[in-house]
């Protein structure tokens, strides 16, 4: 990663900016050409460099008030599948992978997001029908203090 790759990410790091040609827009606030901004966001992406480009959502603000870290604890030669799966429940945002301890034997964590409790309540059971597991735990947010994205 070079200079220019790092101006390139600092510029997008806040979002992209509501215009009809945002990455256009973008360049041009870099001094290039937009081919090669998008070249560039192309090769980061095939690094490895940069994971994705997407949209986030301030679920608060769009009326998702309920937020449950829900931590199972998952066989060891289950944890991929169960993994996969439940992070393809559209209302999962978080899904991962941790080790767990003999004082807390939870391995896998799912951040679920909901307009009400029982709508997380509802994913969580669907979960458990699919999957068949049941020990778990959910750990309900009360307040957010701080939510931001790594910045260079």
């Amino acid at each position: 990663m070079d200079d220019l790759d790092r101006r390139i990410l600092r510029a997008l790091q806040d979002g992209l900016p509501i215009v009809p040609e945002p990455y256009g827009a973008v360049a041009h606030d870099l001094g290039i050409p937009p081919d090669v901004l998008l070249e560039r966001l192309r090769g980061m992406l095939d690094r490895g460099e940069v994971r994705r480009m997407g949209a986030s959502i301030a679920h608060r603000a769009a009326g998702f008030a309920a937020n449950a870290m829900c931590v199972w604890s998952v066989p060891p030669g289950e944890v991929e599948a169960f993994g996969r799966l439940t992070a393809g429940f559209d209302e999962v945002t978080h899904c991962y992978d941790r080790a767990g301890t003999r004082e807390w034997p939870y391995n896998v964590y799912a951040m679920i997001h909901g307009r009400a409790k029982a709508d997380c309540e509802a994913v969580i059971r669907r979960i458990c029908d699919r999957t068949g597991q049941r020990d778990y735990v959910v750990l309900y947010s009360t307040r957010e203090f701080k939510k931001t994205w790594t910045r260079l």
